[in-house]
């Protein structure tokens, strides 16, 4: 296997959408959302519609890291704005989404280089609260960051009212 230094993480493009699709699909099945053929087919076509759409038009950021030419971990964003509320005077939120690391590359470093990476988009696009859902088992990566609990997701405060 290949030392983790040798990780490029690489921003996702049109050109990237079916590794994004397939490892969204990877992901839910490990979490149990996806169990059958059928619903895995119409998942797939959805998101599939969902990247073709909203990566172009820059609502949806994501990363992929690489291992040469292998797909090993991806993540991303999904950029919204609410009417701003105590703590968020911007209003500009975004949802972490689709965090996923292949088995055999996990605790090597690659969730927290994805995350980094989409945290200084958050911040550049000037959005002020970044939330997200997470597996028991991949919480403490998100806590090292500063997210904390919030009811049914974690999440963190970018910019202070």
């Amino acid at each position: 296997m290949k030392p983790v230094q040798e990780i490029a993480i690489c921003r996702a493009e049109a050109k990237d959408i079916e590794t994004l699709v397939g490892m969204r699909i990877a992901l839910l099945h490990e979490v149990g959302n996806l169990s059958n053929k059928s619903d895995t087919e119409d998942v797939t076509g959805a998101t599939r519609r969902y990247f073709d759409e909203e990566l172009p038009a820059g609502r949806y950021v994501g990363f992929i890291a690489q291992a040469g030419d292998q797909a090993v971990g991806c993540g991303g964003l999904t950029f919204y704005v609410r009417p701003p509320y105590q703590g968020n005077a911007s209003g500009r939120e975004a949802y972490l989404m689709g965090m996923y690391t292949v088995a055999n590359w996990r605790g090597k470093g690659i969730g927290r280089a994805l995350l980094m990476r989409l945290l200084d988009v958050a911040k550049t696009r000037g959005v002020g609260r970044v939330w997200l859902h997470s597996e028991q088992g991949a919480r403490s990566l998100y806590e090292r960051q500063g997210f904390r609990p919030n009811d049914s997701h974690m999440e963190l405060i970018l910019v202070a009212m």
